[in-house]
């Protein structure tokens, strides 16, 4: 499922999910970052060093399919950057898959 990734009305990037664990609503994907998500990126890996992911709790990350639905997280949406590793990881759960 391919969606674009926001920080509030601010796009990010976009990633492709895949369902990790359909019964908690778990899906996760490679996040491919534009030139506005490097506005946040040393905060979102300071916070990954410290609590190991940027969560819902830190910024309001949204996930819009191309459809242009919201996707909504019960379980929040997170993103797991680390300066030491290439990938940046983007997950959310709670999700009612059925929905989508």
């Amino acid at each position: 499922m391919e969606c674009r990734i926001y920080i509030e009305n601010e796009l990010i990037g976009k990633a492709t999910f895949e369902i990790i664990d359909r019964s908690m609503g778990v899906i996760s994907g490679k996040l491919i970052c534009n030139d506005n998500y490097r506005k946040f990126q040393k905060t979102i890996q300071k916070q990954t060093d410290e609590i190991g992911i940027s969560n819902s709790d830190n910024f309001n990350y949204r996930i819009i399919t191309i459809n242009n639905v919201e996707i909504k997280a019960e379980g929040g949406i997170g993103i797991s950057d680390s300066a030491q590793f290439k990938e940046i990881i983007i997950e959310s759960a709670g999700i009612n898959l059925d929905s989508l």
